[in-house]
């Protein structure tokens, strides 16, 4: 059991170590190089559609894009703006949110192409809601003819460099770990020489589909569920001192309520909940920021200085500056991931780039509105020179320098939103994932029809049996192998992306053109 429990924790080190970094941010500057910086240039438009037409309904789908845009949010807003910004500023010091912004500003990029094409490769399941997402993606784009050579051998280098790092990592390792180490870096040289045969991208393509499926599926009852779970009850019995059973069980029957009643419903909930939960923590850093307003111009100046100097890092470590700041940023607003494809592709919408657009303003709100206001306020009050503190304490200490005891319960408020609010998403990405592969396994069209409403609440009572399970279980493995699989989403996505980025280019420039 040791074995493995140690294999995960060296896997779950690699998939969000430096290469998966160079990955995330090396496919996001591509994107916004072959899209022409569209998160700059269209940002305008994409926030006027958003607010003004957003919330219509349009063309096919089953929520509006703005209810699309709320539903990944409420995924992404979770307890990684909160716990996850303080980590990065504790060991990365204050430059490290600068290094968050940076990631959000390029993740955007990648964030309007998952929409994309999530939405061009949508099917339609038996209760006639859409589904589509990375899964689909991979699965038909794969399988289109002429696929441009370029994202093929871009694909190909990071995977096989991927390998070379893996392989180079299992020489410093013993034992199981090694041999498990060895076997992956295999895995992935076979997989980059793969991406170089133009012939196998049909079958290549369905097993990536699989493997993304598979990941996520995991991921849901893991980084989704019952580590959100645990964080809500253990709020709420440091807050309140509510027992973490009750906790569990009340959290349990508001998610089944609303998550039996599919995507929808799940739109309809994250429409009223997300603006209402940054409504109210924005309140609360505001407030903060008042209190401190004097050292505000200092805390920003020392964010933006320590990014290039990491003087606030023991030894000035200007490296670790720049590693916390971007992998907190990518676990913030999971670009890359391939999460967002899975609502976006649910929305009401006449063309994929419209939907795209709204999609980019994802990380846009996730990391440089909400992350902002934890960071900032942990700087501006000097909580994080505290060394013993880390984590949703140093947020609760920073609002507690305004508020006393007041701002602890105030960021306990704000760790239940915001993880109830993932929940809900998650149960939704899971069920999607779920759905493809038993689609998959069972490819007769009328016998998955009748499968289909009895899997459907399968996944959903199960779904929330696991969030009792999680809110009075000890989760330090559980925490390790689905942050592991929330990682290993992101490598079937992302070479997607790469080898799929031409039809992202042409959608693109095709709607641009016709909507200046």
């Amino acid at each position: 059991m040791s074995a493995i429990v140690d294999f995960i924790n060296w896997l779950d080190g690699e998939v969000w170590g430096i290469p998966m970094i160079v990955l995330l941010l090396g496919t996001g500057i591509l994107l916004t190089a072959f899209l022409k910086v569209i998160q700059f240039r269209r940002l305008g438009w994409s926030i006027r559609f958003t607010l003004f037409e957003g919330r219509k309904k349009t063309g096919k789908g089953d929520i509006t894009p703005f209810q699309a845009l709320m539903a990944t949010i409420s995924g992404t807003v979770g307890i990684g703006n909160i716990a996850g910004v303080a980590t990065a500023i504790h060991f990365g010091g204050p430059g490290a949110l600068f290094w968050m912004w940076i990631t959000a500003l390029v993740g955007m990029a990648t964030r309007y192409s998952e929409g994309l094409l999530g939405v061009a490769f949508r099917d339609t399941l038996p209760d006639g809601t859409m589904i589509g997402g990375t899964f689909n993606f991979l699965e038909k784009g794969f399988a289109m003819e002429n696929i441009p050579k370029t994202g093929k051998y871009i694909a190909s280098i990071f995977t096989l460099l991927f390998a070379l790092f893996v392989g180079y990592d299992a020489t410093k390792l013993a034992g199981a770990t090694q041999i498990g180490a060895i076997i992956v870096a295999i895995l992935f040289a076979i997989l980059g020489l793969f991406l170089l045969k133009d012939d196998a991208y049909p079958t290549l393509g369905k097993v990536l589909a699989i493997l993304f499926a598979l990941f996520a599926s995991i991921a849901a009852f893991g980084i989704g569920n019952m580590t959100q779970s645990n964080s809500v009850a253990d709020a709420m019995k440091t807050a309140f001192n509510v027992p973490m059973w009750a906790t569990g069980l009340v959290l349990a029957v508001l998610t089944f309520i609303v998550v039996i009643g599919g995507i929808k419903r799940i739109g309809e909930v994250a429409e009223m909940l997300v603006p209402f939960m940054a409504i109210i923590y924005f309140i609360f850093a505001i407030g903060v920021w008042i209190k401190f307003a004097g050292k505000l111009p200092s805390a920003i100046a020392l964010i933006i200085n320590d990014a290039f100097t990491g003087k606030a890092v023991a030894g000035g470590a200007i490296g670790q500056v720049i590693l916390w700041g971007v992998k907190r940023g990518l676990f913030s607003n999971e670009a890359g991931l391939g999460t967002a494809t899975l609502a976006h592709a649910a929305a009401k919408t006449d063309h994929p780039s419209r939907q795209a657009h709204v999609a980019m303003l994802g990380p846009f709100i996730d990391t440089l509105i909400i992350c902002t206001l934890t960071g900032v306020s942990i700087v501006v009050t000097e909580a994080y020179l505290n060394p013993e503190l880390n984590g949703a304490p140093l947020t609760q200490a920073a609002f507690a320098a305004a508020f006393g005891h007041a701002g602890e319960i105030m960021v306990a408020i704000g760790i239940v939103l915001f993880a109830y609010s993932t929940i809900l998403a998650w149960s939704f990405y899971g069920r999607q994932n779920v759905m493809y592969l038993a689609k998959w396994l069972e490819q007769d069209p009328e016998k998955f029809a009748k499968l289909y409403p009895k899997l459907h609440l399968i996944y959903n009572l199960l779904f929330v049996v696991f969030i009792y399970v999680g809110s009075v279980t000890k989760l330090e493995t559980v925490w390790n192998f689905s942050d592991m699989m929330n990682g290993l989403m992101a490598i079937p996505n992302l070479i997607g992306l790469l080898v799929l980025s031409w039809y992202v280019k042409k959608k693109t420039d095709e709607f641009v053109a016709a909507n200046p």
